[in-house]
């Protein structure tokens, strides 16, 4: 069988990776082949981190210097998702700063150390990957922005592509079909990384008890980023809540979630496990 006959929704993974990914279109328009996005969360970390020596003048709606940038092209979380390598950061612009603690929300999480998300793929998954142009929306005035492309193998979902508006009215790409059953807005970790890191992703501080309504339970939800910005702030970026609703934080966070998408050559073939609930694994 070959991916490009799989059905919306069918799990798919690498022969060397753990991390499953729901088919979410064939063929969609603006990209090429399979389009893939992670079933679980993969992991934790900042959107971006805050820059210090970043200025765009005193205003409470630019404050980069404190929580971080929103525009995704700069982003840390753009760049951690498209490294193979172990050492990945490089300055994306000239107050970039790298996600490490210092730099992060509460510095809980941060991912400059960690091996970048292609790392663990097999050389077959990795080079099957489309280099295709996505949408984005950049901030031009408050609450305004203008839909710009760039390149990425691996890449954040949208607002739109996930079926929940458009940000000011201007779409970022089309809304991918597996996002027809609102059950796949929530996400969680697989149970590896809960039994793993339990709430050790997401531990109660002093200003958010175990108990209060920001704090939540990996085994049954995650918030997770979307590249979406905030077209009201510099610092704020679009979130996908645990109960599927869009909402915003801190581009510095460093407890939200990562559901990354990506686009395979469709004529790959697919081994099925048998199982109930197939996995098809990419053959090599």
């Amino acid at each position: 069988m070959k991916l490009k006959d799989l059905p919306i929704g069918s799990n798919v993974k690498d022969v060397k990776s753990d991390r499953v990914f729901l088919v979410a279109a064939q063929n969609h328009p603006g990209y090429m082949g399979t389009t893939l996005i992670s079933k679980h969360i993969v992991g934790v970390g900042c959107f971006d981190g805050k820059e210090p020596k970043h200025f765009i003048g005193k205003s409470i709606f630019c404050q980069v210097d404190e929580y971080g940038w929103n525009m995704y092209p700069h982003s840390n979380i753009h760049q951690w998702l498209n490294a193979e390598e172990e050492c990945w950061y490089t300055k994306s612009h000239l107050t970039d700063m790298p996600p490490k603690a210092k730099m992060c929300r509460y510095g809980e999480q941060p991912y400059f150390d960690k091996k970048g998300f292609l790392y663990d793929f097999s050389e077959v998954f990795k080079e099957s990957i489309h280099d295709v142009e996505i949408e984005c929306l950049h901030k031009t005035a408050r609450d305004c922005g203008e839909i710009k492309k760039m390149k990425a193998k691996v890449f954040l979902p949208s607002r739109t592509e996930i079926g929940k508006g458009d940000e000011c009215g201007r779409p970022e790409g089309k809304m991918l079909p597996l996002f027809h059953d609102y059950r796949i807005l929530k996400a969680k970790p697989n149970q590896k990384d809960i039994e793993k890191y339990g709430r050790s992703w997401n531990p109660a501080r002093k200003d958010a008890p175990y108990d209060a309504p920001q704090i939540y339970d990996p085994k049954y939800g995650w918030w997770y980023w979307l590249r979406t910005a905030h077209m009201g702030y510099d610092f704020l970026n679009r979130v996908v809540s645990p109960y599927g609703a869009v909402s915003y934080t801190y581009s510095n966070n460093d407890i939200v979630g990562i559901r990354p998408v990506l686009n395979l050559v469709a004529n790959l073939d697919v081994i099925s496990d048998g199982a109930l609930d197939e996995t098809y694994t990419i053959a090599i």
